[in-house]
């Protein structure tokens, strides 16, 4: 399948293109290597295959020795390995570059001052002095200091409530901003128009949030008019509100929070989706464009209340954007082909329209699917890699755990080695699109625990509605 993009549509890319440069590049005189890779190609899904390799490999050389220069854990790392920079002298030495697991991201202490002696040493720069007081709260006062110096400690966490923190300085998150504006190149239309559209995004305002899946959309507010973007989630979700709904402070003071939240919790949920569905209503009458994302037990909670209320809509400006964990309310997998059957059956949106991202809190870049449901890695920025058992390099068309090198992070070592199970293919079987791509659903190495915003906040709402079912019967 050929690429097929109108002309209105990439005048749309291409303004997004400039604007989002403007408000998250540096100067261009001063790109380094990894902005270079990042911020010339005009698209980043679609760079070619020669020009990605040559971009790619001076940004992870430059990223490499950055990291083994100023990042003293990362610089003892590789002297035990016996690895240097001046040693990565062409693309098959990437793999002698030493991989971090995803698990030291969340290797803290408890939170007290050994936390923010543990962040100085994530941390690839100078961390501000930090005097934030201990007790209830800390990690989110931790936040508030280090975003008024321009740094973002995002957090995401798995199922035990142990959280993931990353944090990102000025240009790391410029970079990853960057990034999240790119999901439009897959969208069939130009929301970068003149005319009505809406997006409406079934999650946290990016505003009251650290939570990696919340904060990431803090760029639709950066680069749209803010009257056509609708959150589904108004609440504050800070650290302390997440442990708390999920059930995981201790004491008696935190399971009656928990508890009292649980109706408010299910009245929330209910009034989010009516709300939601009132615009969805307005959408199709004036026939509007509508860009529609969120995590996938969100927009399947979203088509069961429509499915109960005997609705059916014909949306015929549509996009559907997945992201994060595909928990349902019953803990179950909810099979991609099945949502996106179901999407279409409800809001008369296409399968071809929905795209699904996969990504991470310890990555900058996205992976995003094509109209064939294959998730292109933006190769141009991303090396990514499939691992057997000994933690070696397996190639193509096999699964194992999935690592990547990430050149776009300059204020942590962004060379990992995650815990997921993935097959790559050299390239895209459906489209035309350059680079390799990522084969069906990404799950769990086996004995691996399950994490993510995505798997967080499915947990986090889905338990707390149940809850409150099962006292009102």
């Amino acid at each position: 399948m050929s690429i097929d993009v109108n002309k209105d549509v990439l005048y749309g890319l291409e303004k997004l293109h400039v604007d989002a440069i403007k408000k998250y590049a540096p100067p261009q005189g001063s790109w380094l290597p990894p902005d270079e890779a990042l911020f010339s190609p005009k698209m980043i899904f679609n760079v070619p295959e020669v020009e990605a390799k040559q971009l790619r490999f001076k940004a992870i050389k430059y990223a490499f020795k950055h990291h083994y220069t100023n990042c003293p854990f990362y610089h003892r790392f590789c002297k035990e390995l016996d690895v240097k920079p001046d040693d990565i002298k062409t693309e098959d030495d990437f793999k002698k570059i030493p991989l971090i697991s995803d698990i030291l991201f969340k290797d803290y202490p408890e939170p007290d001052s050994d936390f923010i002696n543990w962040l100085k040493k994530i941390y690839v720069g100078d961390l501000p002095d930090l005097h934030v007081k201990t007790g209830k709260g800390f990690f989110d006062r931790v936040i508030d200091s280090l975003q008024k110096n321009d740094i973002t400690l995002v957090f995401s966490s798995g199922t035990s409530g142990k959280f993931s923190f990353v944090p990102r300085d000025k240009t790391t998150w410029g970079r990853q901003m960057y990034v999240c504006s790119r999901i439009f190149e897959f969208s069939s239309y130009d929301f970068y128009q003149g005319s009505k559209y809406k997006i409406l995004w079934l999650g946290p305002n990016p505003r009251k949030t650290h939570l990696y899946i919340g904060r990431l959309t803090l760029m639709l507010l950066d680069l749209f008019n803010e009257n056509n973007v609708h959150f589904g989630i108004q609440q504050e979700l800070t650290t302390e509100a997440i442990k708390i709904l999920m059930g995981t402070t201790t004491g008696l003071s935190g399971r009656l929070k928990s508890s009292i939240l649980r109706p408010f919790l299910a009245y929330e949920e209910n009034k989010i989706m009516e709300h939601f569905i009132e615009l969805l209503d307005e959408i199709e009458k004036k026939d509007e464009l509508v860009g529609i994302g969120g995590t996938p037990f969100f927009i399947e909670f979203l088509l069961s209340k429509i499915e109960e209320k005997g609705l059916k809509f014909d949306i015929g400006k549509g996009f559907v954007v997945t992201a994060g964990g595909w928990k349902t309310f019953s803990g179950m997998e909810i099979p991609s082909e099945e949502l996106r059957g179901r999407i279409e059956k409800y809001l008369g949106i296409p399968q071809d329209n929905c795209r699904d991202i996969y990504g991470m809190v310890e990555c900058n870049a996205l992976n995003v699917s094509c109209e064939g449901h294959y998730k292109h890695i933006p190769h141009s920025i991303l090396y990514p890699m499939v691992l057997d058992e000994n933690s070696e390099p397996i190639g193509f068309d096999e699964y194992g755990r999935f690592a990547f090198l990430d050149p776009l992070a300059n204020s942590y070592p962004g060379f990992i080695m995650t815990g997921d199970r993935v097959k790559i293919l050299e390239h895209c079987p459906v489209c035309d699109r350059p680079g390799p791509v990522i084969a069906g659903d990404v799950s769990r190495m086996s004995g691996v625990q399950d994490r993510g915003c995505g798997a967080t906040l499915a947990r986090m709402f889905s338990e707390e509605i149940k809850k409150t079912k099962e006292e009102k019967k």
